[in-house]
């Protein structure tokens, strides 16, 4: 079996570990794990560090007995959202260095160092991944990945630069840190869910990426399977289940409960049955119906609707207004709700909208798609900032007692 890696999301309120690997294309997953710390990041903004530091510290070394594992983490797949993401294209040309002109690890090392230190401005952001679009050799010989052991004097490379501002970078490495956990590698969010996408059958190769958290929704653009370019807006899943509190006045359980159990349903019944019975404070029972629940997520989603459109126009207008009707592929926790692709359908200039879920064994809820994504996408891409190259790491697997 390959080595296991962690992955770790942190979202608006919760963190997401998926550990597994990845073989032949696919992920394998070992074990998931959702640990809530509260509402402590908004936007990529910590409000509460020591917080989600501890959250990190108590998954660093935990015993599954159910599972029969006992798991240790000293290192892990970081994954970082993308805002105020910058897509770069470079192409680096570098001499292969071995006797025999054959390309080699060395070779590669060599074409990410100079892409690490070509002269492009960073200012006020970081490197965070490279994304190799195509390897050229000589005579004009082209490969989708790194063409080791084919002979040539040069070795010609364009990829995607991808860049983040260092303030958000750091602070995502610094919470890691506190949590006395060292990040292998970044990967920005949209990059891995196009890897897991691109991992299933009969995906569309360029579509627009609607990425619904608890707070936060981003929107990216994918041409042929690439990453092109990313947005957000403030509006996630908790947004309903905020209103439902309100107009219900019942508490957050319940009211995530009643909206994850029916979402928008448009079932035509002979007869009412109330969703729920609360005391109006004066003794008196009030009745709350189901078309009264459809009523409450219609008026969020339209808030979302807008902002959706919003946002495609923003970053697909940037190339061509014409891709404004590629498919919409809804991704994440928020897009688990009943009867939002057939609600957004005709509201959005997309041709289709479709929810993706995970399909592997052992992570199948859609909250762990970005920390499926980054494990294909560590096993793909060498990464930029790791100078050495080397393939090790420091999680281990044992069999629990």
């Amino acid at each position: 079996m390959e080595k296991p890696i962690a992955a770790i999301e942190l979202g608006s309120k919760k963190l997401k570990l998926v550990v597994g690997y990845e073989l032949d294309g696919q992920v394998y997953v070992i074990y998931t794990l959702v640990k809530p710390y509260g509402q402590c990041i908004d936007a990529g903004v910590f409000s509460d560090e020591s917080k989600i530091s501890a959250t990190i510290a108590s998954i660093r070394e935990f015993t599954d007995p159910l599972a029969k594992l006992r798991i240790n983490i000293s290192d892990v797949l970081l994954c970082l959202p993308p805002y105020n993401l910058g897509i770069y294209q470079t192409r680096q040309v570098t001499t292969v260095v071995t006797e025999d002109s054959k390309i080699s690890p060395l070779d590669i090392k060599n074409i990410y160092a100079l892409i690490r230190n070509s002269a492009y401005p960073l200012n006020e952001k970081a490197l965070v991944d490279v994304v190799p679009e195509s390897f050229t050799l000589d005579h004009g010989r082209i490969f989708a990945r790194a063409p080791m052991g084919e002979s040539s004097s040069t070795l010609t490379v364009s990829a995607k630069v991808q860049t983040l501002p260092k303030a958000l970078v750091d602070s995502y490495q610094n919470v890691l840190l506190n949590g006395g956990v060292v990040s292998r590698r970044f990967v920005v969010a949209p990059l891995a869910a196009v890897e897991l996408i691109s991992s299933y059958d009969n995906m569309p190769h360029s579509y627009i990426l609607v990425d619904i958290g608890s707070n936060i929704t981003t929107v990216s653009f994918i041409g042929n399977g690439a990453l092109y370019g990313s947005t957000y807006f403030s509006w996630g899943s908790d947004h309903i289940t905020e209103r439902i509190i309100e107009k219900f006045n019942i508490n957050e359980a319940d009211a995530e409960k009643y909206k994850m159990m029916y979402g928008i349903d448009n079932r035509v019944m002979n007869f009412k049955v109330p969703i729920c019975s609360v005391d109006d404070g004066a003794g008196r029972e009030i009745k709350h119906f189901n078309n009264e629940l459809n009523a409450i997520i219609k008026s969020e989603l339209d808030i979302f609707v807008k902002n959706i459109n919003q946002a495609v126009d923003s970053i697909v207008l940037q190339h061509d207004k014409s891709y404004r009707s590629f498919p919409m592929l809804l991704i994440g926790g928020g897009a688990e709700l009943n009867g939002l692709e057939a609600y957004l359908a005709p509201k959005v200039l997309s041709e289709s909208v479709q929810v993706i879920r995970p399909k592997n064994l052992g992570a199948r809820n859609g909250t762990f798609f970005n920390c499926l994504g980054m494990l294909l996408a560590n096993a793909k891409y060498l990464n930029v900032n790791d100078e050495s190259h080397t393939k090790a790491g420091n999680l281990t697997r044992n069999p629990g007692k």
